[in-house]
């Protein structure tokens, strides 16, 4: 027993999900916005019209997490696996990143005290929570010089929702620009791997949707609500975002906060030239941050008055 209560399931994993199964448990009857949709469209393809998943030009979620919605089905379980699996993936990112278990536990236990886990299950598109964790993880990766990984990673991503693709600028943080190459071209591959049979076997509509531009957006104040904006728009849009990536994963390569910076740049500039607005999108921001948050943690000890004192005056004989 002693060895359990030292054990890090005690002194880290189960202090996080538990507070996070209760708010599941909590949640689980709640109207849970798009998720309802999801699931239904996931059934459609896990069924034998699967090839016609995307002929409703609305649905703009990926295939992986439609496969996922589908296969649960039931909304109390996905309450469940939603907000323990936010919960349980950001604290597995911060132990990449090198974080203490005492740094994990207290932004575990803020990440589900600010809302992370639950808006993400609530509102239905828990991807704005995942995929930008999963995009630090690719960092950790490339940096690693693990870029298939990375790559594979930010592919699957995009099979959550299909903006994932923006987080091949994580892996410029590889050492050498040839190997950042190496994972972008595996990160298309998977990306094509999971969209061509709808499109080689059914009817793909995905890119014919259109969005209008709503008031209380950037692009409303310019263009005005109301305007039409397309997925040549969208392209126009990313390649903003996948700049500003860009710009940041050079200018700081050597940095650790580049993990998590570099994905933040990203998701600001998307979010910034959004056609639309919604409370969920910020979730992106919220994980960002908290796993910048971590660093500051992890690096605080160091940047103590007392600390910077002992590694100046060097080890005492």
């Amino acid at each position: 027993m002693r060895d359990f209560l030292r054990s890090p399931l005690a002194r880290l994993w189960a202090p996080v999900l538990i507070p996070a199964a209760a708010l599941a448990y909590l949640d689980r009857g709640t109207d849970s916005g798009d998720l309802v949709y999801f699931v239904h469209k996931g059934e459609q393809l896990l069924s034998g019209g699967w090839a016609n998943t995307f002929a409703d030009p609305q649905l703009q979620s990926g295939p992986l997490q439609l496969a996922l919605f589908g296969a649960i089905r039931d909304l109390g379980a996905l309450a469940f696996l939603i907000e323990l699996g936010v919960a349980a993936l950001l604290v597995y990112v911060l132990g990449r990143l090198g974080l203490s278990n005492r740094a994990r536990l207290a932004v575990g236990l803020l990440a589900v005290a600010s809302g992370l886990t639950h808006i993400a299950f609530v509102y239905g598109h828990p991807a704005e929570a995942i995929v930008p964790l999963l995009w630090v993880l690719a960092g950790v990766w490339a940096r690693q010089d693990r870029v298939l990984a990375a790559g594979a990673v930010v592919g699957l991503s995009a099979g959550l929702e299909l903006w994932g693709v923006l987080g091949v600028a994580v892996l410029l943080l590889a050492p050498r620009l040839t190997r950042a190459v190496a994972g972008a071209c595996l990160q298309a591959a998977v990306v094509a791997a999971m969209l061509a049979p709808f499109a080689l076997a059914g009817t793909f509509r995905m890119f014919d949707h259109e969005w209008r531009v709503t008031s209380g957006t950037v692009l409303g104040l310019i263009v005005g609500p109301g305007a039409h904006f397309g997925w040549p728009l969208r392209l126009a849009q990313a390649s903003l975002a996948l700049a500003a990536g860009t710009a940041l994963a050079f200018a700081l390569r050597r940095s650790a906060h580049a993990l998590w910076l570099v994905p933040l740049a990203v998701a600001l500039v998307r979010l910034v030239l959004d056609p639309v607005s919604f409370g969920w999108y910020w979730l992106e921001v919220e994980a960002l941050v908290l796993v910048g948050a971590g660093l500051v943690l992890k690096e605080l000890p160091s940047r103590l008055p007392a600390n910077r004192l002992v590694r100046a005056l060097g080890p005492q004989h």
